[in-house]
């Protein structure tokens, strides 16, 4: 298994046995907009270690991180697989997980979406750690 993460801006990819962590940047996110984290197989569970998210630009005043294993998922839907606080965009969202296991979609992707909670010109960067079990 390998990673890779993509949606509007560079992503990178470290691993460290069977832990990976995807990290990059994007911009001109709005509230819906998915990032790309691609486990560069095909179907795979995943347990998510820890999520990192930061807001760098933007007309957005708080964001809600999110994790999905369905592109263009809904907030609150069976899709959704995690649900972070709102966070004040002055803060760095840096989340452990516990018990966070899921199935990503046939592909082997799941999605960050950082949630803006205003505007289309907000940009975040990202760190996100995995393992595939």
């Amino acid at each position: 298994m390998s990673c890779s993460g993509s949606g509007g801006g560079a992503a990178s990819c470290t691993s460290i046995g069977n832990v990976f962590t995807a990290t990059g940047s994007v911009t001109n996110f709005a509230a819906t907009t998915d990032i790309i984290i691609d486990t560069g197989g095909g179907l795979a569970t995943v347990n998510v270690l820890r999520v990192k998210v930061k807001w760098t630009a933007g007309t957005a005043t708080t964001f809600t991180p999110r994790l999905y294993n369905l592109a263009a998922a809904a907030s609150g839907s069976i899709n959704m697989q995690f649900e972070g606080s709102s966070t004040a965009v002055a803060s760095l969202f840096d989340v452990a997980a516990s018990g966070c296991v899921f199935q990503t979609d046939t592909s082997g992707q799941f999605f960050l979406e950082p949630g803006p909670n205003a505007g289309a010109d907000n940009s975040f960067t990202y760190e996100i750690s995995y393992e595939v079990v």
